[in-house]
């Protein structure tokens, strides 16, 4: 299925995963439970690299889904092996 996207991050709060990002249709911070910080389930988007969620500003709406990807904390997003650029670099 084709989902709208958006990118999200990974908090740890008191020992929980929650999945965070910025909804693409209604610009609000959409937060997502996922159970404790080192559970299955949290592995499983971390090695996937995203996962699908109910958008909750939709309602019921059809195709009220979307695809969260997530981003490496503290890596902005970079590729491995890619050292930051410098400023002689630019």
């Amino acid at each position: 299925m084709n989902f709208p996207r958006g990118r999200g991050r990974i908090l740890n709060i008191d020992g929980c995963a929650i999945v965070v990002a910025r909804c693409p249709l209604c610009h609000a911070e959409h937060r997502y439970p996922k159970g404790e910080a080192s559970g299955e389930e949290i592995d499983q988007i971390r090695v996937l690299g995203f996962t699908d969620e109910w958008m909750p500003c939709q309602m019921d709406l059809p195709g009220n889904f979307w695809r969260v990807v997530v981003t490496p904390s503290g890596r902005g997003g970079r590729t491995k092996g890619r050292p930051p650029l410098t400023l002689k670099d630019a």
